[in-house]
């Protein structure tokens, strides 16, 4: 065990539950973690005192580096309309109708800068800000929207680690900068970083820039979206990531020439020593790069000075200087996977060397540790996990490290003597890189490229990783069936895992917040059957303006309602119940197809009048959904559940009218969702079934003015309501006199643009409640 945990390891764990006892407590799962650290440590006695001291100074030390990050965390701004002065802070991405970028004040505060571009030519105005530049911005100040969905990316919590605690939306004409005289080397280099950036967006093939900027400079930004999440779904996204493998083929690269034209091994030491923290930069200074330049920093001093330094200390020593400099990057996914797979790869290396001797096999090897380390974060951040990662990384490691990433380098530097026609090495990239795009799209719309597991909560990650320390440790001691013992324990974890939701007695409502739109799952218990009513969707009012269109624009179906569903570890939809055709119902719909199995579609009865309606049934029965046109009086019972369908009658003519009418009963609690029925089809159900009360009721049309009438409240009698409406939406949803209504009836209301995501777990008629955005 000493051999593949070294005694200085005891440094790096100590520094990190030191750090996050600091920022975020000491919560039940960290006080296990720490438990198990110190039964390892202290489990000998041999080197006790040293390893008492190896764990108390750097636990303490980063304990008070964690308090004095958090001491910092304070902005000198408040809300409101204001003016700042400062200077751009990174390079400003405008992406169709969009500016994105970072100022940092004349009070030395970083503020993030969003604004929606009007017309085309103030995006062409936009486009000619750098790094550097002054700038003059009235605009609002507000701060960053949280996580507004169960298991969903906290923008706001990523910004406050990065110390940034405001967005501005500058006003129409809100921004005037210009080009600073006195600038420092290090913008400078910033600066030209980003006209070469610039250069190749508008000099290279669309469908070869994108990667060519995150191999040379570390810029993933203008990749196109289809393609970025190709990469990460599949699991070979640390391809794009300029790593150890790029720096160690830059060095080698340089090091080689410098010798080569007659300079000594001394002098050309130093030059890299050098350069490379002019590469940082360059490279984008993401956590692979400073890792890995830092480690051939200190790896060149060394050498320099002809002493000698174990490779586990060198990335010891890097990790504890970067979380002194910054302590906030421990929990950025890039840092996390960074340190932990190379910190796998070097302990495990001198067992690697000696038992497999063909380079074929060592890349194997390290391509299956490499997934196996990093397997239990990817499931906690992605809720899925790529079934064919590793025979892809076989086969896209060496192309991209060998083919795509010399050439890519060689296209650049040649681009700057050559045009285009006669860059040869770009001219193979652009008849080699987009078909292999192409493929990677392909593969990734498959749903047997990947497994859905859900999100696994913190002790089943713990026992992820015992389960990994232990296979590394079988792995170490060899045998012929050393695998089978770790096998059978993560296999045990991940069983329980994934039979979680079959084992739970409740069911679960969850109005999933997609804004502007409607969007309920059902589960029922033991998770008998799934039931997901409507998918939300996005609307654009510009979609005939072709300089709008964003290389990654935001969809909700992909980006809201899947991972809602993928968290919980849900593959099949058993129903999937569109109301009507309006496209904040079924829009997202389509994103849902690829993802997940959709055994059957209820739709409701009458004339498919739209281009979107027709093509959305179309791919849903392409991919084996049993579509049904429903109406009232269709009833069915699932897992003791009751649904009915009280609306349409079928011959309605106007759309919202012809919603889908569901009566839910599941555990004794009573449900009526309503889709967008307004005051009309409610007198209809009043007359039509005078004796139907429900418990929890979904406001009709977002909460409309002509929607959830007195009437019909009168007769339903519900104790709560569901209103789905977008933050501060145009249509004034929900309007003053329906809230008005449910308040004089003391209802309980749950609204997505207040509360964001409402979960009830409901268990023999009791409900237990649950919301994303708590009530002050």
């Amino acid at each position: 065990m000493r051999s593949i945990f070294p005694l200085f390891t005891i440094l790096p764990a100590a520094a990190t539950l030191g750090l996050l006892l600091a920022l975020k407590g000491a919560d039940p799962p960290y006080l296990i973690v720490l438990t198990i650290c110190l039964t390892v440590f202290f489990y000998q006695r041999m080197a006790f005192k040293m390893k008492i001291l190896l764990f108390t100074i750097p636990f303490l030390l980063y304990y008070f580096v964690g308090l004095s990050a958090l001491d910092q965390q304070k902005s000198v701004y408040t809300s409101g309309e204001q003016t700042v002065i400062g200077t751009i802070h990174t390079n400003p991405i405008v992406d169709g109708d969009s500016l994105s970028m970072r100022v940092k004040s004349d009070k030395n505060e970083v503020i993030q800068i969003q604004l929606f571009l009007s017309n085309e030519q103030e995006q062409h105005q936009m486009k000619r800000l750098m790094i550097g530049d002054v700038c003059k911005i009235n605009g609002t100040f507000t701060s960053p929207s949280p996580a507004t969905n169960f298991h969903q990316f906290n923008y706001r919590q990523y910004l406050y680690e990065q110390q940034i605690f405001w967005i501005v939306r500058p006003n129409i004409g809100g921004i005037q900068c210009y080009e600073s005289e006195n600038q420092s080397n290090f913008i400078k280099l910033q600066k030209w970083r980003d006209k070469q950036l610039n250069r190749m967006e508008l000099d290279i093939n669309p469908e070869l820039h994108g990667i060519m900027s995150a191999l040379v400079f570390g810029e993933r930004g203008l990749m196109e979206g289809d393609v970025l999440y190709a990469y990460q779904k599949l699991g070979i996204i640390h391809l794009l990531a300029v790593s150890g493998l790029h720096v160690g083929m830059i060095v080698t690269a340089l090091f080689y020439c410098l010798i080569r034209i007659g300079m000594t091994r001394e002098r050309t030491m130093e030059l890299l020593l050098i350069f490379l923290p002019i590469y940082i930069i360059v490279a984008g200074a993401a956590p692979s790069v400073v890792r890995a330049s830092l480690m051939a920093i200190i790896v060149l001093l060394f050498l320099r000075l002809k002493l000698k330094i174990p490779p586990l200390l060198g990335i010891v020593i890097v990790y504890l200087g970067y979380l002194l400099v910054k302590p906030y990057i421990i929990f950025q996914l890039g840092f996390q996977l960074s340190f932990l797979v190379s910190f796998g790869l070097i302990v495990s290396a001198p067992t690697l060397q000696a038992r497999y001797n063909q380079v074929h096999l060592q890349l194997l090897f390290v391509t299956i540790l490499s997934q196996f380390l990093s397997f239990p974060i990817l499931l906690h951040y992605m809720f899925e996990f790529s079934v064919i990662s590793i025979p892809l990384n076989l086969v896209y490691i060496p192309f991209i490290s060998f083919c795509v990433l010399p050439l890519t380098f060689l296209a650049f530097l040649a681009s700057f003597i050559l045009p285009a026609t006669y860059n040869v090495p770009l001219i193979f990239l652009e008849k080699m890189v987009p078909s292999i795009h192409d493929i990677l799209i392909l593969i990734s719309e498959q749903k047997w490229s990947t497994f859905i597991t859900g999100r696994p909560s913190s002790i089943i990650m713990i026992f992820l990783y015992v389960g990994v320390v232990f296979a590394l440790l079988k792995w170490e001691k060899g045998g012929a069936l050393w695998w089978r013992q770790p096998a059978i324990v993560l296999g045990i974890v991940m069983i329980v895992h994934l039979g979680a939701p079959y084992i739970d007695s409740r069911a679960k409502i969850t109005m999933i917040d997609v804004g502007q739109g409607d969007s309920f799952l059902l589960e029922l218990p033991y998770r008998r059957a799934v039931y997901l009513i409507d998918t939300g969707g996005t609307v654009s009012f510009f979609q005939d303006e072709a300089w709008r269109q964003r290389r990654r624009s935001f969809e909700v179906g992909a980006n809201i309602v899947a991972p809602a569903l993928k968290a919980r570890g849900i593959r099949t939809i058993d129903s999937l119940l569109l109301s009507h055709g309006h496209l904040d119902h079924i829009g997202g719909a389509e994103a849902l197809v690829d993802a997940f199995t959709i055994r059957e579609v209820l739709y409701s009865k009458g004339p498919v009048e739209n281009a979107v309606e027709h093509d959305l049934l179309h791919a849903l029965a392409k991919k084996g959904a049993n579509i049904q046109f429903v109406s009232e009086g269709v009833n069915w019972k699932e897992g003791g559940a009751q649904f009915i369908v009280l609306s349409p009658v079928g011959d309605e003519m106007n759309l919202n009218a012809r919603s889908i009418v569901l009566h839910v009963i599941v555990e004794g609690i009573s449900f009526l969702f309503t889709g967008d029925l307004e005051e009309e089809g409610e007198r209809r159900l009043i007359q039509t079934y005078p004796g139907l009360q429900v418990d929890i009721l979904k406001a009709g049309h977002h909460g409309s003015r002509t929607s959830t009438t007195e009437q019909f409240l009168e007769q339903l009698q519900p104790k709560a309501i569901f209103i789905s409406a977008g933050r501060n939406n145009r249509f004034g949803h929900p309007h003053p006199d329906v809230m008005n209504r449910l308040e004089e009836r003391n209802v309980v209301i749950w609204r997505t643009d207040q509360h964001g995501s409402v979960q009830l777990l409901l268990r023999n008629g009791q409900i237990e409640a649950s919301s994303m955005i708590q009530e002050k």
